[in-house]
């Protein structure tokens, strides 16, 4: 099953800010070679698949009105919709309204990372 990710998260957790991406990718475009965000993520060597998290978010986890811990695999917004997981009575504590379940990435086995190289 093909997994989407948009966080930037993996892009911070390898140094890289958006403003970075953004000036190498019109660089690369100014200078004829390819300069998406996949080819950005080789060059850079960090996982295409994962954009460079190392996992993906494959559902929720939070306490039901009985006080009991759930989780369940699905789209988050769904999940938050169906279980209204906006309900405070529903957090996981006071502060804390729920959880994310994450699985790894197995084309780069969590790191966000590959062992490409680099383009000369």
């Amino acid at each position: 099953m093909a997994r989407i990710t948009n966080s930037p998260e993996g892009l911070f957790t390898h140094g890289f800010t958006l403003e970075a991406v953004k000036e190498w990718r019109a660089r690369e475009h100014e200078a004829g070679r390819p300069s998406g965000l996949d080819d950005f993520l080789r060059d850079h060597n960090l996982c295409v698949e994962c954009r460079g998290n190392g996992k993906f978010v494959i559902g929720v986890r939070w306490r039901d009105n009985d006080g009991i811990e759930r989780a369940e695999e699905g789209p988050v917004a769904v999940l938050v919709q169906q279980h209204e997981l906006e309900n405070p009575a529903k957090w996981l504590s006071d502060t804390r309204k729920g959880d994310y379940l994450y699985e790894s990435c197995e084309t780069c086995g969590g790191t966000g990372t590959t062992a490409w190289k680099r383009r000369p």
